[in-house]
């Protein structure tokens, strides 16, 4: 019974082009597919590849088909079909993406990489000539201290830093082409880049549709199984920032899943999750290598627990190499060497706190006594950096990690002898096939590679994206049109702010608008709508780059969409809402303070308040693009004073002192209130009402009637300005802010790298 208990099988149609089951098709019986205990825990387990080569060897128990006898009692409830129907979808579909298919492994190799900076006209050294080679089906980790340069070796790696970088970086055995491998490799950083208002669904749906050329159909499905594969079906309609962190970086796993590349990047994981998260992430790492990828990853201190299920350390201090070979081989290396990690510890803390010279380490044999006679902690720390990394230098770590890998090889090769005269057994061999070490299984994948060295497998349009620039455009356009509306904060504050100002505005200046005595006043509104549509337009607008470059460059880096694509998108999904505002402000303040009543006016001044409004909001933008979030939030006021000063309300034109004159012609608000005086008080105006019965305490009484409008023109310079040629500027200005603001950006995005 126990026997039997272990197998759980199911009856399902025989798929038309099975061939193991042909003979079940003809004879008219159904054909049996078992799925045992054991294969369950290999596809969750070490070796995803293991569940297809143990299912052709079990045995098949079918079901009963008739219900127990009364007062047999059933050791198990079993389910239904559909259950486990869907239960080995999920396992065919973890097994899909968890391993690497349809590309080639990638092998990464570099030779005497260095990487400096110049400090104040001094050069500093941050890598100094690192080898290292990391294949595929290891996961990697690199460790050391703060400071170590680690972050730095990942970023250069990855190739996100590609300047006053020095030595070799291979690909399969050829020098690195940084564009492809850029779309054969992505980079997950430390911090969380997600869109906090879209779902989990959204954004793996925007992220398909961005690098993905593939029907809808298959992409849905695709969405779906990498959701149920990584544990987020569940909360695919939460949003990002609900979202836990373990969920967070699990979400960023899954986007870059999509695109099946073969090295990943990962820049400290676990830092900020749990023990339990961090296990399931590094526990979804180890899967994604033993697939056949490249996984390679920066940690910080792991637990030991975490520590085992790495492959590969590739430790670093002050931008040397210390070690660089398995993880288990570092306590017996470290031993060999004169430092003995002391029992029951954890052998990266150990190796961390030497380094650094903590007391706590007691270094034995002859490095020991040469470390006694250091003054300090920090003389033993540098004593052993520079012991370790000219044994890496030297050849000797390599040597030490080949006589390793031979006894490791030999022991193995005893315990299968063993194993194998204890059983001689059918079962007993295929568990031994089964349960070989990652490193031989992916051998073949190896040798492969290096002979395949220029067959990376790459889209047919090198150099391009997955989908095209109006595809880009389309997605990122509705990406971005959903965050905004859905940050309702942002979004009723601005609608909330254009409809309270605007009545404010139009009580304060009720009805003045034909009215000879308060025609200085008249002129204060107007110009106040003008600075106020500016501040609105602008002050938001500020932040929109500087929020959001990070998550920019993470997916334009990784050949998401291009430069040109998301800057369209971004601009132009605001839009509307820079028309509707001032639209909305302008009616309330026209009609409330009684301006003329004819369409033309209406029109045209409404037309200049969303001109302003754009203006104003590409300059914004331009102050963003070029500059980080503390300067834009303290560069976007600033330079808005110069603008309002020279824009002929405080100071006429013919006042301003001919060397400083030429400031005024680059003050957009200048021509916005030229036009606007035009629109109201130009075109053929009658005279205006002068109020006979104005009491004489009232401070108007003392003011002259301007019932001319021309007269009021001339006051403000304004009588002989054209109201077609404001706007012309006002475009001028709009394009040529928008192409600075494009430039900027795309030179942001090459000093990146």
């Amino acid at each position: 019974a126990s026997s039997k208990a272990k197998l759980l099988c199911i009856q399902m149609p025989e798929p038309k082009k099975s061939k193991s089951r042909g003979k079940a098709a003809k004879s008219g019986g159904p054909a049996v597919l078992s799925v045992s205990c054991e294969q369950q825990a290999a596809s969750s387990g070490t070796n995803p590849a293991a569940t297809a080569k143990a299912a052709d060897k079990e045995e098949t128990v079918p079901l009963r088909s008739n219900p127990p006898p009364d007062g047999a009692s059933t050791a198990i409830n079993m389910p239904t079909d559909n259950d486990l129907k869907s239960s080995y979808n999920s396992l065919k579909g973890k097994e899909m993406f968890l391993r690497l298919q349809g590309k080639t492994p990638l092998t990464l190799e570099f030779k005497n990489l260095s990487y400096y900076v110049r400090v104040r006209n001094a050069q500093k050294t941050i890598l100094d000539s690192l080898n290292g080679k990391f294949k595929p089906g290891r996961l990697v980790a690199l460790m050391g201290p703060s400071g170590a340069g680690k972050s730095s070796l990942t970023n250069v790696l990855a190739g996100y830093i590609s300047k006053n970088v020095e030595g070799d970086i291979l690909v399969n055995g050829q020098i690195r082409n940084l564009r492809k491998f850029r779309k054969n490799s992505c980079y997950i950083m430390q911090e969380d880049l997600l869109l906090p208002h879209l779902s989990v669904y959204e954004s793996m749906t925007c992220s398909a549709n961005l690098r993905l050329c593939e029907p809808a159909e298959k992409k849905e499905a695709m969405v779906r199984t990498i959701l149920d594969v990584l544990g987020l079906a569940e909360c695919s309609s939460t949003r990002a920032s609900s979202l836990s962190g373990g969920q967070k970086k699990r979400l960023a796993i899954a986007q870059e899943l999509l695109s099946n590349p073969p090295i990943m990047f990962f820049d400290e994981p676990t830092s900020g999750l749990d023990s339990a998260s961090c296990f399931q992430c590094v526990s979804l790492l180890k899967e994604l290598a033993l697939g056949g990828r490249t996984i390679v990853c920066t940690i910080h201190q792991p637990s030991a627990k975490l520590f085992e299920m790495f492959d590969q350390l590739y430790f670093v201090a002050k931008g040397r190499c210390l070690y660089n070979g398995p993880a288990g081989a570092v306590v017996p290396y470290l031993a060999s060497r004169g430092f003995v990690c002391p029992s029951y510890h954890n052998p990266t803390d150990y190796f961390m706190e030497a380094v650094c010279g903590d007391d706590s380490t007691t270094p034995v044999g002859d490095a020991g006594e040469d470390s006694a006679t250091t003054d300090g902690d920090q003389q033993k720390g540098e004593c052993m950096v520079s012991a370790l990394a000219e044994a890496v230098r030297s050849g000797q770590c390599a040597e030490f990690m080949r006589a390793y890998k031979s006894a490791v090889a030999k022991e193995k090769a005893d315990a299968a002898i063993l194993a194998d005269n204890a059983s001689a057994t059918s079962s007993s061999s295929s568990s031994a096939n089964s349960n070989k070490n990652p490193d031989q299984s992916l051998a073949n994948n190896d040798s492969d590679s290096n002979a395949n060295e220029s067959s990376v497998k790459d889209d047919s349009r090198t150099g391009h994206f997955s989908t095209g620039t109006l595809n880009q455009f389309r997605v990122l356009y509705v990406r971005t049109f959903l965050s905004i509306i859905r940050d309702t904060q942002l979004t009723r504050l601005r609608l909330l702010s254009h409809v309270s100002v605007g009545l404010l505005i139009g009580m304060l200046y009720f009805k003045i608008g034909n009215d000879g005595l308060k025609v200085q006043s008249n002129a204060g509104c107007l110009f106040f709508c003008m600075l106020f549509l500016m501040f609105t337009a602008l002050m938001p607008t500020v932040l929109t780059f500087p929020m959001e470059m990070n998550i920019f460059l993470r997916e334009h880096l990784n050949y998401w969409y291009s430069v040109k694509a998301y800057y369209l998108a971004k601009t132009l999904a605001d839009l509307p809402f820079q028309v509707i505002f001032p639209v909305i402000y302008g009616t309330i303040v026209y009609f409330m303070t009684a301006q003329p009543l004819e369409f033309m006016r209406y029109f045209l001044f409404l037309t200049i308040c969303v001109q302003t409004s754009l203006v104003a909001q590409s300059f914004g933008l331009l102050i963003g693009a070029a500059t980080n979030l503390e300067s834009a939030i303290f560069l976007g006021p600033v330079t808005a004073i110069p603008i309002l000063l020279f824009s002929g309300f405080f100071v006429t034109f013919s006042t301003i002192p001919v060397y400083l004159q030429w400031l005024s012609y680059c003050s957009y608000v200048r021509y916005a209130f030229e036009a606007v005086l035009q629109i109201i008080y130009g075109m053929n105006r009658n005279h205006l009402e002068c109020n006979p019965d104005a009491s004489a305490d009232s401070s108007e009484s003392l003011a002259p009637c301007l019932s001319d409008p021309d007269f009021f023109l001339k006051f403000f310079s304004a009588d002989g300005a054209k109201i077609y040629v404001d706007f012309i500027v006002l475009c001028m200005f709009f394009v040529i802010l928008r192409g600075l603001c494009f430039l900027i950006l795309k030179f942001r995005t090459r000093a990146s790298r």
